[in-house]
Formats: structure tokens, C-alpha cells, sequence
């Protein structure tokens, strides 16, 4: 379905309203929200789907680690996924002045673009360089992983990598994965674990920057097809509205001391009134070139403060 610019957001969104008692549920309403991302837009709709398949279709199941708990396994799909056998993903020339090394769950992966070249990190990548910071990316994140594996996987193998900064993406999967836990739980428990990571950055010279990932339930302006996600994922979302703020609210704490940033792009995609999100957590381009420009925008005053290691 393709719909001109003009008519696009409000085409679908009358046509959806239309058939409210049949809007669909399940992969259904993951596609058709993934497709309606770009005809609300007046785009065209990527033949292909997202890289890594609805529902992650495209991709082997994880491969377990005894140190991380799990990682995403070794793929090489051209022009859409090139993982090693760590799960990690690389963008940009090895030569590039700044190491950035990403951490988090599935969004920090890029999950839901239609290509590499769609993800936020790689359009990322391009604007810093375009922008005169030259940097490359590093990737380490996994679908489901929480700040529990993001902490070990940047102690244990991230810090190794050698980064000037890390960014860690991330906070939905803490308030929505697991069951039995309370929000305060598992809000300390996040902020724990971002506390200590920091902490490790500084034993090594890293600069450490959070920025809360986009969530559905903070948007807006919600499409009918986002409303109707929320309805049927009630229940994952309950933490977010009250658990963002106070998490927002202690990493910014954090860069009391030097060295520490926080970006916050939690709101980054709340002013679109088209189609956005694929469920509570995921998104297709458009959204992932609206991250690309928040994270952009935070992190050039963070390199400019920060410039690169002395490396051998």
C-alpha cells in the first residue's frame, strides 16, 4: 500500500479507525504497524521487512555464554546483518579518530530496520563523521539482554575492545522483562548496574554515556495501531511512565562527576503523530534516523570534551 506524502498519515489513520474492532493482533499487527510506519509517511514500504525478520524470523536462536548468559549467534546476511561469533557488530573505518562502543538489548542491535545502512548506529556513524568527529562503532548488544548482561558483557569483553566512549541504550527491558519483581526493584536494580558500569569506564579512561531508549508508552501521540499494541501488551508497559522519570532523574545524578552524560532520547520519537512503533520496544527507519539525530546531537558535545586515547 503506498500513499502520497500529503495523504498519508491521515489516510491510514481514518482507515484504521475505520475498522477498529478489526485491527489485528499477534505478527499481524507487528507487520502491519511496520509497513504503516512508512505509508502513513508517504513512503515506500522495504519489500524485505525488517532485517532481522518479523519477530526476529531472520535470525538463529541465541548462542549461551557462561559469562554473559547469552549472545546473539555469528550472521552474515548481505547488506542486513554482519555479527562475528560474539554476536558484536562493527560499523565504520577502523581508522576513524573515535571508538564508540554501544551496549544494550534488541533496539541497541538495530532491531526493525530494513538494512545495515537503516540502522540508528550506521546512520549515526555517518552524521559524527559528516559532522567532523570521524568515529566507528562498535555493537554489543542481544535481544532480551538486560543491564544485568550489559554489565558483564562491557566488563568482561566491551572494556577490552578499547572504546573512548561507551553508550549504553537501553532501560525497557529492565521494567519489562521477568516476572514477580516489583518497579522499585527492578528500577534500583538498573540503576545499580549503570552505576558500577560507569564506574569501571572510569578505572579505564572511558567516558560513559546512558541514554534511556524510546518507549511507546511515553509517545504522544499515539496512531490507533499503537494504541491498539498498548492494549494488548498493558501489562509489559505498567512500569514505564512512572519507572522512566526516576530513572532519567538518578542517571542524570550520575554526571555530577567527570566524565559521566547522559542523553536522553527517551522522547525522541514522541512528537510523531504517524505510526511509529512495531510493539512497546521496536521501530522501523524513520524512527531509527529520529535516534540517529538524538544521539547525534548529545554526543558531539561528549567527544569534543573527550578526545581520543593514545593507542599504540
Amino acid at each position: 500500500m503506498m500513499l502520497p506524502p500529503a495523504a498519508g498519515a491521515v489516510g491510514l489513520s481514518v482507515f484504521w479507525r475505520s475498522r477498529q474492532t478489526e485491527l489485528p493482533s499477534g505478527k499481524k499487527l507487528n507487520r502491519a504497524a511496520w509497513e504503516a510506519s512508512f505509508a502513513e509517511r508517504g513512503l515506500p514500504i522495504p519489500s524485505g521487512g525488517p532485517r532481522d525478520g518479523y519477530w526476529g524470523k531472520n535470525m538463529p536462536p541465541w548462542t549461551k555464554d557462561a559469562e554473559i548468559g547469552w549472545h546473539e549467534s555469528e550472521v552474515h546476511l548481505r547488506g542486513l546483518v554482519e555479527q562475528d561469533a560474539k554476536g558484536v557488530q562493527r560499523y565504520g573505518p577502523s581508522a576513524a579518530r573515535w571508538h564508540v562502543l554501544i551496549v544494550g538489548g534488541s533496539v541497541a542491535w538495530g532491531a526493525y530496520a530494513s538494512s545495515i545502512e537503516e540502522t540508528y548506529f550506521a546512520r549515526l556513524t555517518r552524521r559524527l563523521t559528516e559532522a567532523g568527529r570521524p568515529v566507528r562503532v562498535t555493537v554489543m548488544a542481544a535481544g532480551a539482554w538486560t543491564s544485568d548482561n550489559e554489565l558483564k558483557a562491557f566488563r568482561r569483553r566491551g572494556v577490552d575492545s578499547d572504546p573512548d566512549v561507551v553508550l549504553f541504550l537501553d532501560g525497557m527491558n529492565d521494567l519489562t522483562q521477568g516476572k514477580g519483581a516489583d518497579e522499585d526493584t527492578r528500577v534500583h536494580r538498573y540503576l545499580d548496574h549503570m552505576h558500577e558500569a560507569r564506574d569501571v569506564a572510569q578505572t579505564r579512561g572511558i567516558a560513559s554515556v546512558f541514554a534511556l531508549q524510546p518507549a511507546l508508552a511515553g509517545k504522544r501521540h499515539k496512531s490507533p495501531l499503537e494504541v491498539r499494541i498498548l492494549e494488548l501488551m498493558a501489562d509489559k508497559s505498567a512500569f514505564v511512565p512512572t519507572a522512566y522519570p526516576r530513572m532519567r532523574a538518578e542517571l542524570t545524578g550520575l554526571t555530577r562527576e567527570a566524565g559521566t552524560y547522559v542523553i536522553d532520547c527517551s522522547d525522541a520519537l514522541s512528537a510523531e503523530r504517524a505510526t511509529t512503533f512495531t510493539d512497546i520496544w521496536h521501530f522501523a527507519d524513520p524512527a531509527h534516523r529520529l535516534l540517529s539525530e538524538c544521539l547525534t546531537r548529545g554526543l558531539l558535545p561528549v567527544l569534543d570534551s573527550h578526545p581520543p586515547r593514545p593507542r599504540p
